[in-house]
């Protein structure tokens, strides 16, 4: 399971893509082929069991503002 998952980022024309995942104060960028990449976006974007199997405890950048207050 994966833990932490904040997004993803891709720049155009390279064959990676970043995951960001938070690890206490830090930022951790796992770099990814860009076929594992598009599979590990879309599970973490989708609402169906294998998300749950794959990420655990998955925050969205609006949850992280909410927490602030």
């Amino acid at each position: 399971m994966i833990r932490g998952v904040i997004g993803f980022s891709y720049i155009e024309n390279n064959l990676y893509g970043t995951m960001m995942i938070v690890r206490g104060k830090r930022v951790i960028n796992v770099i990814l082929p860009i076929g594992i990449y598009g599979l590990m976006r879309r599970l973490w974007g989708s609402k169906n069991i294998l998300r749950k199997i794959f990420y655990k405890e998955s925050i969205e950048f609006n949850q992280l503002e909410n927490n602030k207050k």
